[in-house]
């Protein structure tokens, strides 16, 4: 992302999961706040929906991803864990959706403070209003520590806590990636849930697609970075402590929330949804 501009790529998913909700009907993942949050109307939304003949697969992804990591923040929440820690939220909606109010859970949005700047103003434009258990925490990924600006927001380093960390690591280098998961793994009982690519990403007849979305992300100075196999990244998750590892293919994503997508495109996405326990 540009300095001191919101991101590119957190306005594409949220526009996402508001044609998710537009077009499928929020089946996957019910979001009341997704339009709302965006400030447009159900016509930008479905121009940007029908743009791409293949955009069906990015609604999939998009939201159940997010079901993915809502439905095992939910079991996390009834274990105890209080704390959640969304990395890169963009314009990300659970705080205002929040399930778990009468669990005195606390939210914390971590992001760059353009992003975070810039959702505040929808919040507002929109007259949504921050509830009391979102913490805003803006960070500069590339300058910032964020375990400290999280002590500083309040963080309890020594209690349990849940990450998501979605649409995220396929932007970052493996040293980026390697030093966010030491710090999440020096937390007792740290659980988390990301997505990331495989090395052929997007095979065959989705491969145009892949070439369209570099030069898209060019385009925004969003590079996408970092490829792996599925052994890789279970590797890494071992090395930095991580175990009841769950990967989730592209292939078990469709077959299971795929029928809850209209008009769904045929043909393989190299994503993976990924749940790890420390």
């Amino acid at each position: 992302m540009k300095p001191n501009e919101p991101s590119r790529t957190a306005l594409m998913i949220a526009r996402q999961r508001a044609a998710h909700q537009v077009l499928d009907h929020g089946a996957i993942l019910c979001d009341p706040f997704a339009m709302k949050i965006l400030c447009e109307d159900e016509k930008e939304v479905l121009q940007f929906a029908t743009g791409h003949p293949l955009g069906s697969i990015g609604r999939l992804i998009t939201a159940a991803r997010s079901r993915i990591a809502e439905d095992a923040l939910a079991r996390a929440v009834e274990g105890g864990v209080r704390q959640i820690v969304i990395l890169g939220a963009g314009l990300d909606t659970f705080a205002l959706r929040n399930p778990h109010a009468a669990r005195e859970i606390r939210i914390y949005e971590v992001d760059h403070p353009a992003t975070q700047a810039w959702k505040r103003e929808r919040l507002a434009e929109a007259q949504i209003a921050l509830p009391p258990w979102l913490i805003f925490v803006p960070v500069d990924f590339e300058q910032d520590d964020v375990g400290e600006k999280l002590v500083g927001a309040g963080f309890q380093q020594n209690s349990p806590v849940f990450f998501t960390w979605l649409g995220v690591v396929p932007y970052l280098t493996e040293d980026a990636i390697g030093h966010t998961l030491d710090y999440m793994s020096s937390i007792q009982n740290s659980e988390v849930v990301f997505d990331y690519m495989e090395p052929e990403a997007f095979p065959g007849e989705l491969r145009q697609l892949g070439t369209e979305r570099t030069e898209q992300l060019k385009k925004m100075n969003e590079r996408s970075a970092s490829r792996f196999e599925a052994a890789g990244m279970a590797a890494i998750l071992r090395s930095h402590g991580f175990c009841a590892i769950e990967d989730i293919s592209f292939q078990e994503i469709a077959s299971r929330f795929g029928s809850a997508v209209q008009g769904l495109a045929s043909g393989h996405l190299g994503v993976h949804v990924v749940h790890a326990k420390h």
